[in-house]
């Protein structure tokens, strides 16, 4: 059975089409974003869609290796589509930006690819924005970026949301008390993360560890709330490393407090899940209704060294189609206006006009009759829909507006009505 002339009509599985409204709300959000970022200072970015494997896979965790989309060019390269947006920054930072004033600031909006399973609002295909801060490993750039995450959030219209804020150097303190070798280690991060009690006991009987570092380990995914946690997360320090985490966690909440968005801010001790390059804070962020994280960011101190030139970092990027499941954003549909027909020079010249003036103006290149241009108009939402009349029109009316019971105009009546359709 020959298959490939159903295929050629189909998309892979893990991609979308996106047109009319899906399409206009991605690019409102996307604009959304940045805007405010360039209100923060920072400059857009564009890195290339593939590069060479090894560079993509720097500092990967295992997991996200696996999910890069590899592929072998005509001259025998191992290449693959970019999984992530900071990987590739970080090489930007450090091959090509060594030597310019500290800190960068840059914004980002493009797609990323994973072959990972598909899940409402993330496809193989998936649309990233975010930003990166690099040169700077202090408290003030942690706090920058979580209340730029912040912000974000509200700007996209969502209402109710959370950052869930950790930091990995709380939990990496407490397992340097043991002996364990980095493979299980991995498997107390996964027990963690699951935040089950029955799954951690077993894990902590299994690998033997000392009662100290159990004792620890039990209790960081009750460790999430206010500053109160704070205090408890202290007492169960073993050792100068685990207590710094909290004491940077603690910077950062008094610096997003005096910015006034902490009703937003949890600490939680066990937000510990990582792209396998994050050094210091680490965060996710989630909305009201849905069950996965929006956004996610986190400090990633030796990133850029790995390409040569030694510059703290920290940024966080948010999933648009993800953002899209719950914000109550809506993009307008249909243009400002409608023109017809397009073959009349007044056309043309009335659709200059109003583009001039701000409209989105669409030309009936159909010359449809004012009936038929009319029910056009309904159909596609446009706002407005005027008629050309030419010589057929009355004496000082060569205009006809198409709103309920049709309106002849005079042209300086038409210059009146489009001056408040753009208000």
């Amino acid at each position: 059975m020959d298959l490939s002339g159903a295929l050629v009509r189909q998309t892979p599985v893990g991609v979308a089409d996106l047109f009319y409204e899906q399409a206009a709300a991605k690019t409102m959000l996307e604009q959304r974003v940045q805007h405010l970022f360039g209100d923060w200072g920072y400059a857009r970015i564009i890195p290339p869609t593939f590069e060479y494997f090894d560079t993509l896979s720097m500092q990967a965790s295992p997991q996200l290796r696996q999910q890069l989309y590899r592929f072998v060019d005509r001259t025998g390269q191992m290449l693959a589509l970019r999984a992530d947006m900071t990987v590739p920054i970080a090489r930007i930072a450090a091959t090509k930006l060594y030597d310019q004033p500290r800190p960068l600031r840059f914004y980002y909006v493009g797609n990323v690819f994973r072959h990972e399973e598909i899940q409402a609002g993330r496809h193989r295909e998936f649309s990233q924005a975010g930003v990166e801060l690099l040169g700077a490993g202090t408290a003030a750039a942690d706090a920058e970026i979580v209340s730029l995450a912040i912000e974000t959030m509200v700007a996209l219209g969502l209402e109710e949301f959370q950052i869930n804020l950790g930091h990995v150097g709380y939990l990496q303190g407490i397992l340097s008390q043991s002996e364990l070798d980095e493979a299980a280690k991995a498997e107390v991060e996964r027990a963690v993360d699951q935040r089950s009690d029955a799954v951690i006991a077993e894990m902590a009987t299994g690998l033997g560890l000392p009662a100290e570092v159990v004792r620890a380990v039990r209790a960081i995914p009750h460790l999430c709330g206010g500053t109160e946690v704070l205090e408890r997360a202290r007492e169960l320090a073993p050792n100068a490393a685990a207590m710094a985490a909290v004491e940077r966690l603690e910077a950062v909440h008094s610096q997003v407090q005096h910015q006034g968005l902490q009703e937003h801010l949890i600490l939680d001790l066990g937000e510990i899940r990582t792209m396998g390059y994050y050094t210091g804070i680490a965060f996710h962020g989630y909305a009201a209704g849905l069950g996965f994280p929006v956004c996610s960011g986190g400090r990633y101190d030796d990133l850029v060294a790995s390409f040569g030139s030694d510059m703290p970092a920290v940024g966080f990027a948010l999933g648009i189609e993800r953002a899209m499941l719950v914000t109550k954003a809506r993009a307008r549909a249909g243009v400002d206006l409608i023109v017809g027909p397009g073959s009349s020079p007044a056309c043309v010249q009335l659709a200059r006009r109003a583009r001039q003036a701000g409209l989105d103006v669409q030309v009936d290149v159909l010359d449809r009759q004012p009936s038929e241009l009319m029910a056009h108009a309904r159909a596609t939402q446009a706002r407005h829909a005027v008629y050309c009349l030419g010589a057929s029109a009355e004496e000082g009316r060569p205009y006809l507006l198409l709103e309920g019971e049709p309106l002849s105009l005079s042209a300086d009546q038409l210059e009146r009505e489009l001056s408040s359709w753009t208000l």
